[in-house]
């Protein structure tokens, strides 16, 4: 999912986060600003199908309703290896176990501090997770520090319990809204004790700013309540990987009356198989999600994917149509949504799959089933992990021209050859080297500065029709001048095409 990165290359998003200058996305914020309001109490939600019933109730009827609709949906037979417990999807929030009850924030809570204001606006809190959003108005200037490379809070916020355990936050997401508050979605790991009504949320120093400026351990006072019983729920089936999926009812017939797949489907080298990890049905359409093994070799230091991608996921109906990209705030909630499917993961399915997920909206109605996804992917292998080559380079004379020095260096590692066409400053602060790996089907590499250990590590400018030229880069807070040598190793060769392809129908 390449929009996912808004065009960003790794080693951009890598600047992109160090600087901590994140887009304002409109589409985002209305989108979750309708999804704070929902959390709060209010007039019932008219959705279908939903569940609206008193909470006793609603629990044991929403686990025996998922159970009847994957009967339907998988067979009888293959139930029991499948269901892992009873699962639901709640807007905004994502999957949930539905066993239990939900709680919520009772009253939002606000304060100021050093001239910052923090608001905490909902919290979700069910048997198996907790979130928390919360705004928080622009640090000044002071707090935020200017010099690359100067230490970040690094300290999770947590929640205190009255029995005094602690759950920390594992991760949040979020940006820029209209009015300049930052938004942040946090995540809590461990499960919150739902027979408690209160706990403290403490923040020992805010996210972005740098380690030891700005307020330190702020403390709010959090109560919360249960959940409205009218609360949107809507039917989750997650489904045990498969070694293969069955194509069901394919079309059209060929001459020997098997069921074949449209043509346009099938393409690449090869093709292998994706699986179906996950359904929520919503009123009009189902959420699907597809993925495959994200395979990685743990012998290379940085990035190593077996795989690489630089295609969208394409969805086509049983006579070959493509189907239409979701607009973006419908690709904004499937990503969200996404990101709660991984958390339900088993660990080993989580390094499997966790990289590969491709959720689609697909229709109820107007489309001819079952639909196909295809997912190209580009193979690569590191058959040279050990060998390297040293090119001595003049660092006074890169940093101080403004075009790339030409260095037009082969380089050959055992069975690879490719070439180091250039080496130019980087703009941010040391040293990007420009490759031409066309005649080893290179497309990466590992580059250091020996004897100069790098702040920061980067790669770029593997595109659609110019796969071979490529950069990898070294920033440094203080840049090493003079004469230098870079080492060259464990270059990345790449392979077959690939076609993952996956097929799903309601019945």
């Amino acid at each position: 999912m390449n929009n996912r990165k808004n065009d960003l290359n790794p080693f951009e998003e890598e600047i992109r986060q160090t600087y901590d200058l994140p887009d304002a996305d409109p589409a985002f914020f209305n989108h979750l600003e309708a999804s704070l309001q929902h959390q709060q109490s209010k007039p019932k939600v008219k959705a279908n199908p939903v569940f609206h019933l008193g909470r006793g109730w609603a629990y044991a009827t929403i686990t025996l309703v998922l159970i009847v609709i994957m009967v339907l949906a998988i067979g009888p037979s293959k139930v029991l290896a499948q269901i892992q417990t009873a699962f639901g999807f709640v807007p905004g929030i994502g999957l949930v176990n539905t066993s239990s009850p939900f709680k919520q924030l009772a009253e939002p809570v606000s304060g100021t501090k050093d001239g910052i204001t923090l608001n905490i606006q909902s919290a979700f809190l069910s048997d198996d997770q907790t979130m928390i959003t919360y705004t928080i108005s622009d640090l000044p200037i002071e707090m935020k520090g200017s010099m690359f490379g100067e230490p970040k809070c690094s300290i999770p916020a947590f929640l205190n319990l009255p029995n005094g355990e602690k759950i920390e936050a594992t991760g949040s997401r979020g940006g820029i809204s209209p009015d300049g508050s930052f938004v942040h979605v946090m995540r809590l790991k461990g499960q919150f004790p739902l027979d408690l009504d209160h706990a403290t949320l403490v923040f020992p120093c805010l996210e972005g700013a740098v380690q030891g400026k700005g307020p330190v351990d702020w403390q709010f006072a959090l109560a919360f309540t249960p959940a409205p019983e009218d609360i949107a729920i809507y039917p989750a089936t997650l489904v045990s990987p498969q070694v293969k999926i069955e194509n069901i009812g394919m079309n059209p017939e060929s001459e020997t009356g098997n069921l074949i797949m449209p043509a346009m489907v099938v393409d690449g080298d090869r093709q292998e198989d994706m699986v179906v990890l996950a359904i929520i049905e919503k009123p009009e359409v189902y959420w699907v999600t597809w993925a495959y093994p994200f395979n990685h070799d743990e012998d290379i230091q940085i990035n190593g994917h077996l795989y690489i991608s630089p295609f969208n996921p394409v969805l086509y109906d049983a006579n070959g149509t493509p189907l239409p990209a979701p607009n973006y705030e419908t690709q904004i909630e499937l990503w969200q949504y996404e990101d709660s499917l991984r958390n339900q993961l088993s660990d080993e399915d989580q390094i499997k799959y966790g990289g590969s997920l491709h959720t689609f909206a697909i229709p109820k109605s107007g489309i001819a089933f079952p639909v196909y996804v295809k997912q190209n992917v580009y193979e690569r292998s590191f058959p040279e992990k050990a060998a390297y080559a040293d090119v001595e380079f003049d660092g006074t004379e890169v940093q101080n021209s403004d075009e790339p020095v030409e260095i037009n260096q082969e380089i050959q590692l055992g069975s690879v050859k490719f070439e180091l066409k250039a080496i130019e400053k980087s703009q941010y602060g040391g040293y990007s080297f420009l490759f031409n790996g066309t005649e080893g089907r290179v497309v990466q590499c590992l580059v250091e500065v020996v004897g100069y250990p790098a702040d920061m590590s980067g790669s770029g400018n593997f595109t659609i029709g110019d796969l071979y030229h490529f950069s990898q880069s070294k920033i440094y807070t203080q840049i090493p001048t003079g004469m230098l040598t870079l080492r060259v190793s464990q270059p990345a060769v790449l392979s077959d095409l690939v076609s993952f392809i996956g097929s799903w129908s309601p019945q």
